[in-house]
């Protein structure tokens, strides 16, 4: 590469980083794009075993589990036709109809015959993917199955011969404080390794209701996207995916412990089919925890029921606490939702509720998520019918009369002119918030903002981007 080149490419990054530094949380893979699915018997090895990297004097040797993990991590490139004009979840990628893109991340492979991971974000709605091995061999890979829910996509390359592989740590044992090592792509520079601690677990981050991520300071980048994240020992323990622009030394990894839940489902249907009550959950904050007579986070409140959904048939409705779910305590949404997806549509499981000041106990069947069904519909299934999401508010185009008022520009978003007071909404949106983006998706009217929503399903937590007396912040809303 001659010296023009070089400044080239360093401009080329600068770019990158510069367009990237206004934005406030990112999923790190430089491409996006469909549905993936991944699999394996859990019984079944995922790779080698490797010594603790723990040196004499108790500094943590990076070098060894560089070296025996590298023949494992590859670098994928995920090439999707810009003709739809749809806009990608990699905010790097500027929007350019009609020219084709070529989105980049990690993966690692963890079965011998070619199952690799990666993100859902950097393979979403690619046409051609492509793994290039550390040998420099480079396969077209299949899609077997995604879920965007947890971010995770599974893919499989025929190669010549078996590929080394990694194997499986236990996040749940990963303890806060424990040394990690970061190995992946960020802007293309392969096999860059990092290293840090694990800053905290269960960190909700507004990517989806089953937010339940590994926050890491080991350095993670744009590229990194799909790649794992070590212990010592050479157990993979996370997926790196997402980082908070800003906040340096701030990124977050997908449990391990989830991602193996769900491979057999990716595996054999393509996609994941979560349990679903049709209930819309609140918690219990002290304001509303004091009306009840209840103490905080004493349970999940239930503040509406889906029409002939499961919960409603089963008895439960608005304003019941629930406590228990088939015989575990719950305290927190997120404990609930995790509690709900881990039983499988069509088998039933019982829930304790205080109602009244009394305790009840109701047996519901469980149903799949819409989104699982529509899924299921791609395959056959028959046509389901669905309600639309809503945040619970009105709003209005962002005019130059409220642009002036407000000191935003026209065009770019739309204000808030009501807010139902029963909305879980009202206790986070304000009227005269300026609301620009919804997810991955830039708001400009009304109808864009209504076609956000439409994207998602009654109980998810979106993420929003908004501007409120002239600063612009993050907030996570549940859907109505």
């Amino acid at each position: 590469m001659n010296m023009h080149d070089r400044w080239s490419c360093r401009g080329a990054v600068s770019s990158w980083l510069r367009w990237g530094s206004l934005l406030a949380l990112l999923l790190v893979g430089l491409g996006g794009v469909p549905d993936v699915e991944s699999t394996s018997d859990e019984t079944a090895p995922w790779g080698p075993s490797s010594a603790h990297a723990q040196s004499a004097s108790g500094v943590p040797n990076i070098t060894e589990v560089f070296k025996n993990q590298k023949s494992a991590i590859v670098a994928v490139k995920a090439k999707t036709g810009g003709a739809s004009g749809r806009s990608s979840m990699n905010p790097f990628f500027r929007r350019r109809p009609n020219i084709p893109r070529v989105g980049q991340g990690t993966g690692f492979v963890i079965d011998p015959s070619g199952y690799i991971l990666t993100n859902h974000h950097v393979v979403q709605e690619a046409d051609e993917i492509t793994v290039s091995l550390p040998n420099g061999d480079s396969y077209e890979a299949e899609l077997v199955g995604s879920d965007q829910k947890f971010d995770i996509a599974l893919l499989k390359v025929e190669a010549d011969e078996p590929l080394e592989s990694i194997e499986f740590g236990s996040s749940e044992e990963t303890e806060v404080g424990q040394w990690v090592v970061a190995i992946g792509n960020p802007f293309g520079l392969n096999y860059s390794v990092t290293t840090g601690i694990v800053s905290a677990k269960g960190r909700t981050i507004g990517h989806s209701p089953y937010d339940n991520f590994i926050q890491t300071d080991a350095s993670i980048k744009p590229g990194n996207s799909g790649g794992p994240l070590f212990k010592l020992d050479g157990e993979v323990v996370g997926v790196n995916s997402a980082i908070i622009k800003g906040g340096q030394g701030i990124g977050f990894a997908v449990p391990i412990d989830m991602v193996k839940n769900i491979l057999p489902q990716l595996k054999e249907k393509g996609y994941v089919e979560r349990g679903y009550i049709g209930a819309r959950l609140q918690p219990l904050n002290e304001e509303l925890a004091s009306t009840f007579d209840v103490s905080t986070n004493y349970g999940v409140l239930i503040a509406g029921v889906e029409e002939d959904g499961p919960a409603d048939e089963a008895g439960l409705t608005k304003g019941d606490i629930v406590t228990k779910f088939d015989g575990e305590r719950v305290r927190r949404v997120q404990e609930l939702m995790f509690a709900v997806a881990e039983v499988s549509p069509g088998e039933s499981a019982t829930m304790t509720v205080r109602r009244n000041g009394e305790m009840e106990q109701f047996e519901l069947t469980l149903a799949a998520r819409s989104k699982d069904r529509r899924a299921e519909r791609s395959s056959g299934g028959s046509k389901e019918k669905t309600s639309a999401p809503d945040l619970g508010v009105k709003v209005v185009p962002l005019d130059r009369q409220l642009a002036q008022r407000l000191r935003a520009k026209p065009g770019e978003g739309v204000v808030v002119r009501e807010i139902d007071s029963g909305a879980p909404a009202s206790q986070i949106l304000k009227r005269g918030d300026i609301i620009k983006q919804i997810g991955d998706t830039t708001i400009t009217s009304p109808q864009a903002f209504r076609r956000a929503l439409t994207s998602h399903e009654s109980g998810d937590v979106v993420r929003i981007r908004l501007q409120r007396s002239g600063q612009m912040m993050f907030v996570a809303v549940p859907l109505q």
